[in-house]
């Protein structure tokens, strides 16, 4: 995989390859803890993703990718 990832490419991905290149290539952010779900923001090159984790399952329940825009606000007061 390439180091240079944009986010086009990342979404034609399989979500083991997008699980991949977020550990491979990203740089985790910070975590937002929302109940028992952990939000981990991660930035890969030029876009951002989130992947949700829940403690009580113990996995990665949802992920979300984006450039900019709201999904970064609940990041801001830190």
């Amino acid at each position: 995989m390439s180091d240079i990832l944009k986010l086009y490419d990342y979404i034609i991905l399989t979500d083991e390859e997008q699980f991949n290149a977020v550990w491979d290539l990203g740089k985790h952010i910070d975590t937002y803890i929302d109940g028992n779900i952990k939000i981990n923001l991660y930035a890969v090159n030029e876009f951002f993703v989130e992947l949700y984790y829940d403690d009580e399952l113990n996995k990665i329940v949802d992920k979300k990718h984006f450039k900019q825009g709201f999904l970064l606000e609940k990041y801001l007061p830190k």
